[in-house]
């Protein structure tokens, strides 16, 4: 396949005889410690134009690290240029992920990276451990700076009525909160003035699905067709279904969208306007977090709608977040076969190992389990003193929060500026370990259990 291009054998087999001091460890540091440098550069005089909190700057900290979005403050009105270079250094380190760039540094200052790095850029960025770690950087970070600073220069053209330095400062902020799935926009009112500008929306919806649709999947698109032979060459099953999930998630959104929202007067009144506006929608849903209307006034069911997608997200080993694309099918695929009375997990040919489907399960209990109960936690920051007969409890607005700071996503229905600041510090957890993923945090205080021993079986009633 194409990801053998990457593939250093040498490095695989130290991996089998190697033993891990849990590497997570690093990671979370690093994340923790990017956090607390970005708050402590945005609370600067130099980096706003009024003061602003220290809760107000850790939520922007940790909301552009993680890639999220959300915000409790208009981040043009409270935050300089230089706050604003700030985030996007921010941006890109999140969405890249922090061993990327530490690694990258070691290799600048002629360091060799640690094989704890290699070994998480490996699970960052690919399914299996035979492919080198440094091949992995030098092809994920030039693609990186190319896509971004191409979305750079299309912004800059169209930003002609700012003058020169800020068209450069918002350029290059936009691109980059777009192919890191960030959402952040230099505009109070996110990319609403830019619903029917054609030149943005298609840009920016680009940058967000290259960004979101992982690094293994557009090394092998891009080397699909090999020009020497003229053959198209074998791509692995990992890129089949991710990219056939990015584009029934799109289309699929998009069409529900449109059925949904026909006659709400935001969505446009032709219907290029229409079906333009609910495919943006669509595809910044999936953790990108731009919103070209003012999602309140959609109806509830496709605000549902929305919350499902950002809880899919995108692919993964890519700048965006949710439960993936990939595990998001493979639930569907266990429920299919067994249906048709199988016993393994197949598409396309080919069995899904077992462990796989294992992991896709475990990942998509754990997330439920973590959105119930950081909505119920937020509920009673929030409405404590409210009961159900005597006012108004938003649960879809609140529940709507909590998937998109769970799915890094961003979009927000209007309860974060209006958080307590108990509300604010439940979200910056929830974003945290959104971007890290369930698992991920899970792994680095549980043991997997080797012990062998089975208890005898007994059934029990189920249906």
């Amino acid at each position: 396949m194409l990801r053998t291009r990457y593939i250093d054998r040498p490095f695989a087999d130290i991996i089998a005889k190697r033993k891990l001091k849990n590497p997570i460890y690093l990671v979370i540091l690093g994340y923790l410690m990017t956090i607390v440098i970005g708050t402590l550069l945005l609370s600067l005089p130099i980096s706003t134009k009024v003061p602003i909190r220290f809760i107000d700057a850790l939520f922007t900290s940790t909301s552009a690290v993680c890639v999220t979005g959300l915000s409790v403050l208009d981040i043009r009105a409270v935050f300089s240029d230089t706050g604003l270079w700030i985030m996007t250094f921010l941006m890109q380190v999140g969405g890249l992920g922090i061993m990327t760039f530490s690694t990258a540094l070691l290799l600048i200052s002629g360091m060799r990276p640690g094989f704890n790095q290699q070994v998480m850029l490996q699970e960052t960025f690919t399914q299996d451990g035979r492919i080198n770690s440094v091949k992995i950087l030098w092809a994920v970070i030039p693609f990186t700076l190319l896509i971004e600073a191409c979305g750079a220069v299309i912004f800059f053209l169209e930003f002609s009525d700012l003058s020169i330095g800020t068209r450069i400062l918002y350029a290059v902020f936009h691109s980059v909160s777009s192919f890191c799935n960030v959402g952040f926009a230099p505009w109070a009112d996110s990319l609403v003035r830019f619903q029917f500008n054609p030149v943005m929306n298609i840009a920016t919806c680009l940058l967000i699905i290259a960004g979101g649709f992982g690094f293994l999947a557009i090394s092998e698109a891009r080397f699909l067709f090999n020009f020497k032979t003229r053959t198209l060459q074998r791509i692995s099953l990992h890129t089949k279904v991710a990219f056939f999930c990015t584009l029934i998630l799109i289309v699929a959104g998009t069409v529900f969208i449109l059925l949904m929202e026909w006659h709400t007067p935001d969505l446009g009144s032709t219907f290029i306007q229409k079906i333009t506006s609910a495919m943006f929608i669509s595809v910044s849903s999936r953790t990108a977090g731009f919103n070209s209307l003012n999602l309140i006034s959609l109806g509830a069911g496709t605000l549902f709608v929305i919350a499902i997608l950002m809880f899919i997200g995108t692919n993964p080993g890519s700048c965006g977040g949710g439960i993936k694309t990939t595990t998001a099918a493979l639930l569907a695929l266990l429920g299919f076969n067994r249906l048709l009375g199988r016993e393994k997990t197949q598409v396309l040919g080919r069995t899904i190992p077992e462990e796989t489907v294992d992991k896709a399960v475990r990942v998509f209990v754990v997330s439920i389990l973590i959105v119930v109960v950081f909505t119920i936690i937020l509920l009673q920051t929030e409405y404590s003193g409210t009961r159900y007969g005597t006012g108004n409890t938003p649960f879809l607005k609140v529940l709507f929060e909590v998937i998109s700071a769970y799915a890094t996503c961003g979009l927000s229905m209007g309860l974060t500026p209006e958080l307590t600041d108990a509300g604010r510090l439940v979200l910056c957890v929830v974003m945290f370990i959104g971007r890290l993923g369930a698992l991920f945090l899970i792994s680095a205080v549980i043991k997997k259990s080797n012990t062998g021993a089975w208890y005898a079986e007994e059934n029990i009633m189920v249906g």
